[in-house]
């Protein structure tokens, strides 16, 4: 039986085991711990520049609303383009979220433009 395609990977998975414990099972985070994926304008923006960014980098921009920096989970956890397109594309996806599915060639493409 031969393959037709890369194997789609399972972005909700990826993101029980990446990204659930803090943003939770719903995407709606923890009160004053962790920000709601659900609605979120970084989440639901056309270009995925920000979010996957965040992804990579971590990010700290909230502080001042109370919550803590988040760690760079895509370096820490070593994910590939493949793992980060499938995570983005489950949130941008779930919880009442709409946004448009982001193709690998996109998340290559903005991995690129982030500087180590």
């Amino acid at each position: 039986a031969g393959a037709a395609g890369p194997v789609k990977l399972e972005g909700a998975a990826l993101y029980d085991n990446n990204c659930q414990a803090c943003h939770q099972p719903n995407g709606e985070g923890l009160k004053g711990a962790c920000p709601p994926l659900k609605g979120s304008p970084v989440v639901q923006d056309d270009s995925p520049d920000k979010m996957i960014g965040i992804i990579m980098k971590g990010y700290s921009a909230r502080e001042s609303e109370g919550y803590p920096a988040m760690p760079a989970i895509g370096v820490l956890n070593k994910l590939s383009a493949a793992q980060i397109q499938a995570i983005i594309n489950h949130e941008r996806t779930s919880w009442g979220n709409h946004a448009r599915e982001i193709p690998l060639d996109e998340v290559e493409a903005v991995l690129g433009k982030l500087t180590p």
